[in-house]
């Protein structure tokens, strides 16, 4: 999955691809972390903090299906981070393993604005969006509990 994310970053031409930023950081949350991150986020335990707050300037997050490429080196002047997301799919007859991609930015408030999406094309926009955000759960987490 790591690879085609990477295939699918050069195409979308928002940034170079993953091997040429050293300072990327992999980190894999299994999912009792995972959910002790949302957990923690709900229950306001971990404050939100704005995305400009995160030290992390470059991250690869895997949890579950997802792998999320975080990057704050962005085109859009109103971005903070851009965010490449690869999510496999539950279903095992779709074709190249059911993977979509969708890369989209993120404002200071952790505010989505889609920069592009491809793979299922069952996927309506309303499913698109709720992939997203389910996502984001998880990644305002993580962001917030690292920044100080």
């Amino acid at each position: 999955m790591l690879k085609e994310l990477n295939e699918f970053i050069i195409e979308s031409g928002g940034c170079n691809d993953i091997s040429q930023y050293d300072d990327t950081k992999y980190i894999q949350l299994p999912e009792e972390h995972r959910q002790q991150f949302v957990d923690a986020m709900n229950s306001g335990e971990v404050p939100m903090r704005k995305a400009s707050e995160c030290p992390a300037k470059r991250l690869l997050l895997h949890f579950a299906n997802t792998v999320l490429f975080v990057n704050n080196d962005t085109q859009d002047s109103d971005a903070i981070f851009d965010v490449y997301l690869a999510q496999g799919s539950d279903s095992s007859d779709d074709s190249e393993m059911g993977y979509t991609y969708t890369a989209f930015s993120l404002d200071n408030d952790y505010q989505p604005k889609l920069i592009s999406h491809t793979g299922n094309s069952k996927a309506d926009e309303k499913q698109l969006w709720e992939e997203i955000h389910a996502a984001m759960l998880t990644l305002r987490g993580f962001m917030s509990a690292i920044s100080e």
